[in-house]
């Protein structure tokens, strides 16, 4: 197993992880870098609903082995000794990969079904493209908060704006974003949209930003094993990324 489920829980000492919690990771051969938790509310964000089913050693066996996930990356206070705990960037990174993997009532059962819509394509897309997930406090070079991930080919890296800045359905979208980027597709529009930063030319382009929009639109509507609200939640992230990410505007409206 690469991974342990926590069999008993100590209030208190979860409520000092929440306050205190000062991870030192190693970002390349040489930077240490430091975060904190920041305010967050995983009611609100959708995250909470998913606990029962992303606290399964199974699941959490899967997802660690098909996204090429090791300790050394995720510990250190980001959640490797306690997955369920969802003031943890693991926990938090586990919520959002079952949204992803149960998206449709007839989810894929493999990783090499890429059949029917985005809901149930969604999931395969991204654990074949996606490469290694990493968890850092910040962008290396960059300013911390600059950034909520990365794509670099191989991996992608996620930072304290993706776990605690994004709802639950925003960050599954995000894993395919960034899966899209891994699979050859990098933003062509340069500062041309609207939001002026990573930004896609047209829909017809196909790229991250299309992606997103598709899969969390499908979500909003016909998505399942989920609540209203967080199918409202993936229908705002939809609108705002399809106003805003385009250079040519799409032409209809969601």
């Amino acid at each position: 197993m690469k991974n342990k489920l926590s069999k008993t829980r100590n209030g208190l000492l979860c409520l000092l992880i929440f306050l205190l919690w000062m991870p030192s990771v190693k970002a390349g051969s040489s930077t240490t870098q430091s975060c904190t938790v920041p305010a967050h509310d995983n009611v609100a964000d959708g995250t909470s609903f998913y606990l029962s089913g992303l606290c399964n050693q199974e699941r959490v066996n899967h997802w660690w082995a098909v996204f090429n996930m090791r300790r050394e990356d995720w510990d250190n206070g980001f959640g490797y000794d306690d997955p369920c705990n969802l003031d943890l960037p693991l926990g938090r990174t586990f919520a959002a990969l079952y949204l992803l993997t149960y998206s449709a009532e007839d989810y894929a059962r493999t990783t090499s079904d890429f059949s029917g819509n985005a809901l149930r394509w969604a999931y395969p897309y991204t654990a074949t493209n996606a490469g290694k997930l990493q968890a850092l406090c910040f962008k290396p070079g960059s300013s911390p908060g600059q950034w909520a991930g990365w794509a670099y080919g191989d991996r992608i890296e996620l930072y304290i704006p993706f776990f605690y800045g994004f709802d639950v359905v925003t960050r599954a979208g995000t894993f395919l974003h960034e899966a899209r980027h891994n699979a050859g597709k990098s933003h062509d529009g340069g500062t041309g949209c609207p939001r002026t930063a990573s930004c896609d030319t047209t829909w017809s382009y196909e790229g991250s930003n299309m992606y997103e929009v598709l899969y969390l639109w499908w979500f909003g509507v016909d998505g399942t094993r989920t609540t209203t609200a967080i199918r409202n939640m993936a229908l705002n992230r939809a609108r705002a990324v399809h106003n805003s990410a385009f250079n040519t505007s799409p032409g209809f409206n969601i």
